[in-house]
């Protein structure tokens, strides 16, 4: 393939938009580093933000006998001679006042102490109600902006419990290691147990204490070995002396039931991946669990599981889990485990989408306010020369006077017009991270609302990932308008199921959420939003007239190269047009993105004399050339209020659409040509030879177009907007 023209693929301008990155340096403390659950979250945020060059340091109270492993580069504050109070000044002094703090395993007193001390804590609770280290009825939010639960159960024991802090559910989604696929570290570890192949044996991972109710899982191996050889292997340690108490119960009742030959206890093991390729199954029969981090590594492992059925456990199902009441008899469970052959082998399951820096988000969002207040930001992909585009720079620089506003752009841009329209009037507009990962944006975002005391967001064309997690982290004041430019963004919303599901925030959440959604075109929708609009773009009138229709046939095509503005079809019908017309010509404005290469490299391929790629245009002035056009096609799929259509019209030049979205709403018999949704390029051909032959009548068209636009100015758009933007509630003003 020869190389592609530069000035027909977009390419991002270092620098087009400024940075500014408002995220609040990561801070945690937590109890220890012993090897649990919740310790391993931890560290697993804490890699994966250290991956992504993010500076996070952990403050450590207390001395595990077996510890989690630290990444490399983590900067590790340990609690030495210190008493608990010396500490949290320690750490006072060190981030500051006003430094979020996420706060796991802490008790309310050093929740308290920490906030004496100016810090802002943020804790997490990781268990259910009935293993709770806190009260989080007494927390208030003045002290404590927001909390997190680590399953929507636990959240909602605590809303029931009296806690009235803004909660979020981060359900996290543990790292796999390989070794869980190993059959040498399967037969490995069981000849090390004395299993052999015939033997079903059963696992069960985490410390010795009361809550897993292992004298339980002894009662049930004792029920399964009636059925067939078994063994039961507890992956899992004293901690204390309540483990100690466990340990003892245990010993006793395999010692006085026969049992010990078939009860397997090698302790802590780190990693653990080896052991859940080495069990055929994963037992758990705790009284009571948060989010299970052992259940859900052994099914990512591909490990069935037979579980109780307590607090979050059932919430984000897999295949292999089997969940009993936590009533069920030991019998039950036995029934359960027989089942299950022992594997022979060990087959790789596809990773599941995994989110370890959602962990990041909530303090962002606590992050200290500044003086400044920003009324509304609008929340942007990118300042492209795009159509979605030129609406957003439109409103912004028609109401910026009157309305305090500023501008996110959340990736790269490959064109400086509207950032140039932008700075030449002074609306402030920003990148809110360097990267473009929808985790870092979102993160960038939440803190720069939460310091600018930003009222509403307004999202204009935004990644729906982008609109989840926002949504999901902001706090419950900050009012959300989503500005939908045509209905696939619903359907690009309900293809993101997978990362819903990875983020617990699913579409119907976002939209109970969601105060407006503002259409486009059509009618109001109900159950997408509190509220619904319908503005449609405006334009910019009174310019002057394009010329009359030229000589020779000359076609104009405006926008985007992207397979869904079908410019093959167009292209094709145009060869039909110069099979009439020899001296024809097709004028092309736009650049592909990188991703649609391929696409543009088709096209030029196909392109035949008279068709001219010029490159983006954005400012329009191609309308107005000397010579005149015969007709601005514009072919697309999922169609919004599209502005290539109200610029050609505004300037008089005729317009040849087919009847997707808000298309029909402007184009008819009297105002243009409208084709089918599906238009070939048979009926586009037709189209354009009509449009040639009978050169008076498209002008007749134009002219009644130009007329009927003159409705949609841009000041008509700006009102309608600063109407819903400044009502101050759900409902449109």
């Amino acid at each position: 393939m020869h190389p592609l023209p530069e000035h027909l693929l977009a390419q991002p301008l270092a620098g087009c938009v400024p940075l500014a990155d408002a995220r609040v340096p990561l801070r945690a403390v937590i109890s220890s580093l012993a090897l649990g659950g919740a310790e391993r979250i931890v560290l697993e945020w804490a890699a994966d933000a250290l991956r992504r060059g993010r500076a996070i340091e952990l403050a450590v109270l207390n001395r595990a006998t077996m510890e989690w492993q630290a990444p490399g580069g983590l900067s590790v504050i340990r609690r030495a001679a210190e008493s608990m109070e010396q500490f949290a000044a320690l750490l006072g002094q060190r981030w500051g006042r006003g430094a979020v703090v996420a706060a796991h395993l802490l008790r309310d007193p050093m929740l308290a102490e920490l906030r004496m001390h100016g810090l802002v804590p943020l804790p997490v609770l990781h268990n259910a109600r009935d293993g709770w280290l806190n009260d989080p009825a007494a927390w208030q939010s003045g002290d404590m902006p927001a909390a997190i639960a680590c399953a929507e159960a636990v959240a909602q024991q605590a809303r029931a419990a009296g806690c009235s802090v803004p909660l979020s559910v981060i359900r996290h989604r543990p790292a796999l290691d390989d070794a869980a696929f190993s059959m040498q570290a399967r037969c490995d570890i069981r000849r090390r147990l004395g299993v052999d192949d015939t033997t079903l044996l059963v696992g069960m991972v985490g410390a010795l204490k009361a809550q897993k109710n292992y004298p339980r899982a002894l009662r049930v191996l004792e029920h399964l070995l009636r059925r067939r050889p078994a063994a039961l292997a507890i992956a899992g340690g004293v901690s204390g002396e309540a483990g100690m108490d466990v340990l003892r119960e245990i010993a006793s009742y395999a010692g006085e039931r026969g049992l010990a030959h078939h009860v397997k206890l090698p302790g802590f093991v780190s990693p653990v991946a080896p052991w859940l390729a080495a069990f055929d199954v994963l037992l758990n029969t705790s009284d009571y669990e948060g989010y299970s981090i052992a259940t859900q590594e052994a099914l990512a492992a591909g490990l069935p599981v037979v579980a109780t059925a307590v607090s979050g456990q059932g919430e984000d199902p897999q295949p292999g889990l089997r969940l009993l009441p936590a009533e069920a008899g030991d019998a039950a469970f036995a029934r359960a485990l027989a089942q299950y052959p022992v594997r022979s082998g060990l087959q790789v399951r596809e990773p599941r989408l995994r989110a370890p820096y959602l962990w990041s988000l909530p303090p962002a969002g606590c992050a200290a306010p500044g003086r400044e207040e920003v009324r509304t930001l609008f929340v942007t992909a990118n300042l492209n020369a795009g159509g979605a585009q030129r609406s957003l720079v439109n409103l912004a620089t028609a109401i910026y006077a009157r309305h305090d506003l500023a501008v996110a752009v959340c990736g790269a841009s490959t064109h400086d017009y509207f950032t140039r329209l932008l700075r030449e009037v002074g609306v402030r507009h920003f990148r809110p991270a360097e990267a473009s990962d929808v985790f870092e944006v979102a993160e960038g975002l939440l803190a720069w609302i939460a310091r600018h005391r930003v009222r509403q967001v307004c999202f204009w064309n935004a990644d729906p990932k982008l609109k989840l997690l926002l949504a999901k982290f902001a706090a419950p004041d900050l009012r959300l308008i989503d500005v939908s430019p045509g209905y696939y963004a619903f359907e690009e919303m309900a293809a993101t199921a997978e990362f819903q599901s990875a983020i617990a925030y699913d579409e119907a959440a976002f939209r109970v959420r969601l105060d407006l959604l503002v259409l486009k075109y059509g009618h109001a929708l109900p159950g997408r939003a509190r509220a619904c609009a319908v503005i449609p773009n405006g334009v910019a009138l009174g310019g002057a007239v394009a010329e009359s229709a030229p000589r020779a046939p000359r076609f104009l095509v405006s926008g985007r190269i992207a397979p869904s503005k079908h410019l093959e079809k167009i292209i094709a019908a145009f060869g039909r047009v110069c099979a009439r017309h020899a001296t024809a010509t097709l004028h092309i404005a736009g650049q592909a993105e990188p991703r649609y290469a391929a696409y543009l490299a088709q096209l030029l391929e196909a392109a035949g004399a008279g068709v001219h790629f010029r490159g983006a245009l954005p400012d329009l002035a191609h309308l107005h050339e000397s010579g005149g056009w015969s007709a601005q096609i514009v072919i697309g799929t999922h169609q919004g209020s599209p502005n290539a259509v109200l610029e050609a019209m505004a300037a008089g030049v005729p317009v040849i659409a087919n009847d997707s979205g808000g298309t029909r709403e402007l184009v008819n018999r009297r105002t243009g040509w409208l084709l089918p949704e599906a238009a070939n390029e048979r009926q586009i051909a037709k189209a354009m030879l009509q449009l040639v032959a009978a050169p008076g009548k498209a002008g007749q068209r134009a002219a009644r177009a130009r007329e009927q636009v003159a409705g949609r100015g841009l000041e008509a758009m700006a009102a309608a907007y600063l109407a819903v933007l400044e009502s101050g509630d759900t409902i449109p003003g």
